[in-house]
């Protein structure tokens, strides 16, 4: 094509989980398409050409809202995109097992087809009214990441260096814990007192919580234990070297559409205990799997994720933690086959393969 017939739109000036995928979907489709992209709040002073394709990296992040008047505002933005495309397709996730009504509707009028991450989130779309074609995507695998020679002299951020250091010094076992934002749906508190539980048996483990530059509430309950903060957007070189000092890591999260720091640990060969449920199941073969108990709400007085979730028993989450390290060569020789079969399995070219297929069938 000459001519670009597909456009995406997605959020890159402000850097979220949803702008590192949409930017691999932009990579593997111009592999057969031309592909404009646009950040994706700015469409109202870009589009000025109709397209075959307009995809929406998300959707109900950008486009919905607390406030009536900010969503009319906001469905004036789609409107507008609407108009621009022969067929809109959007991509989004669901963190709990209902998403609202509102946002299965906006699906249902604007959208010919949502793109969604998990078989999770399919059929919690599907469950909660939405009647286009749902696609199972997954998340890719940043090969410059599996690629990585990771050496300290490559690390610039301070918090990363001290951590090095500190393991160094004292030996330490680290256990690792993604906390960009969303505390309770991350399972903030669960670990909290897990870790609690570890450090009372053991005095050689230290808990590495890796945040955002804005601090997420629930890290004054997990810097009560025994803890770093590794702070910042890391390079891959440094995401590399993070994984590299980890000795285990935790994904305990109540709710998610994917969980794509669990998938990375396993293809760097490192234990990850989380649940076999909701967004999990996919992969759960390579999941250590802590016992659950149901809850209602993953993500509280949220307007678009209502439904519920699956909360890991941090006593058990304690015990798996400490079976892990009690056990470590044997289950690590485990994890470096798993990492192989990962690598493979969640390789951004034959996922990119798949969404050519699906792109191409709009196309027609």
């Amino acid at each position: 094509m000459s001519e670009s017939d597909i456009l995406y739109l997605y959020p890159y000036k402000e850097r979220v989980s949803f702008t590192i995928i949409a930017e691999k979907h932009i990579e593997q489709l111009r592999k057969k398409f031309n592909v404009d992209y646009y950040e994706i709040t700015d469409h109202y002073a870009k589009l000025d050409k109709r397209y075959k394709i307009v995809f929406t990296h998300p959707i109900f992040w950008v486009f919905t809202h607390i406030s009536p008047a900010i969503l009319y505002e906001r469905l004036g933005w789609l409107e507008r995109i609407y108009e621009h495309a022969d067929n809109l397709i959007g991509f989004d996730v669901a963190d709990s097992d209902k998403v609202s009504n509102l946002c299965a509707d906006i699906i249902n009028e604007y959208y010919n087809a949502v793109i969604v991450p998990s078989n999770f989130s399919r059929k919690t779309f599907i469950k909660s009214g939405v009647n286009v074609d749902v696609y199972v995507l997954p998340h890719g695998l940043n090969d410059k990441l599996l690629n990585a020679k990771p050496s300290i002299d490559n690390v610039n951020n301070f918090d990363l260096r001290y951590l090095y250091t500190v393991k160094r010094k004292f030996g330490y076992k680290i256990v690792l814990f993604f906390l960009w934002h969303s505390g309770y749906r991350k399972g903030a508190d669960i670990v909290a007192n897990a870790i609690r539980i570890v450090q009372s048996e053991r005095k050689d483990v230290l808990l590495a919580i890796k945040t955002a530059h804005v601090l997420d509430p629930y890290i004054v309950m997990l810097r009560k234990n025994k803890s770093v903060l590794v702070r910042g957007w890391l390079s891959d070189e440094e995401l590399a070297f993070l994984y590299g000092l980890a000795d285990v890591v935790l994904c305990p999260s109540r709710g998610g559409g994917f969980e794509l720091n669990a998938l990375e640990a396993v293809a760097m060969g490192k234990p990850v205990i989380a649940h076999h449920y909701g967004c999990f199941s996919d992969y759960k073969r390579y999941i250590i799997g802590c016992d659950v108990e149901y809850c209602k709400t993953v993500i509280p007085h949220n307007h678009i994720h209502i439904g519920g979730g699956y909360s890991v028993k941090y006593e058990d989450l304690a015990d798996k933690i400490l079976y892990v390290l009690d056990n470590y060569d044997d289950i690590k020789a485990k994890y470096a086959k798993y990492a192989k079969e990962v690598r493979e399995r969640y390789n951004w070219n034959n996922i990119g393969k798949k969404l050519i297929k699906i792109t191409e069938k709009y196309l027609r």
